[in-house]
């Protein structure tokens, strides 16, 4: 849901601060429940989730039942069983026999899931948080404050760059990045990896599958 005027007066129990799968999967699990006053502010006009490491073929290391909400609540509407129903696709993924949804899948999931949600306000960036009178106060660049008994974060962490890079010069980038600059990286002479973690063994496979 696109960003709207919200009511000075009003006090919600909790405002949620970015939008990942932690805070989307609250957000789906809180929405039925009519005692909760709840509403989440990401920044980003849509959700995105690790777009560039995007790979074909590349899948979640956990299966399907680590979705969203299903281990806290298998009835929920918003698990990746109900996606899977409403997309036409439940049958065709469970003949598939691998119950680990590829990455872009699980992204398409996450955002069928945030488009059905009504708390949540996109292109909304907070700009300042305040504890006054037992009440944070969140504001947004738009001017708007929103007044919560509680605060939950859920903003990540920023792509790391090794102290030793940061200051490079020519073409370099993190990983998170490795998609939309994929084409260009092709045509290089050399390619150096710094990491050796599951992503550089991604992107390593993935280039010289190529």
């Amino acid at each position: 849901m696109t960003a709207r005027p919200e009511n000075p007066t009003r006090t919600h129990d909790f405002v949620g601060i970015g939008l990942g799968p932690f805070n989307l999967g609250l957000a789906c699990l809180t929405e039925p429940i009519d005692e909760l006053d709840g509403v989440f502010l990401e920044s980003k006009p849509d959700f995105e989730w690790h777009a560039g490491m995007f790979l074909d073929g590349a899948h979640l290391q956990t299966p399907f039942m680590s979705d969203l909400v299903t281990l806290a609540d298998p009835t929920s509407p918003y698990s990746f069983l109900n996606y899977l129903k409403e997309k036409g696709r439940l049958y065709s993924f469970y003949i598939r026999e691998n119950f680990y949804p590829l990455r872009v899948e699980y992204d398409d999931y996450c955002r069928w899931a945030a488009n059905k949600l009504s708390s949540i306000r996109f292109s909304t960036t907070v700009a300042e948080v305040t504890f006054e009178d037992g009440l944070y106060l969140v504001t947004t660049t738009a001017g708007d404050t929103y007044r919560a008994r509680h605060l939950v974060l859920g903003t990540g962490t920023p792509p790391y760059i090794p102290e030793a890079c940061r200051d490079l010069g020519g073409d370099f980038l993190h990983n998170s990045r490795y998609v939309q600059h994929k084409a260009e990286l092709q045509k290089k002479e050399s390619i150096t990896l710094v990491g050796s973690g599951q992503s550089a063994a991604e992107i390593y496979y993935d280039l010289l599958s190529e």
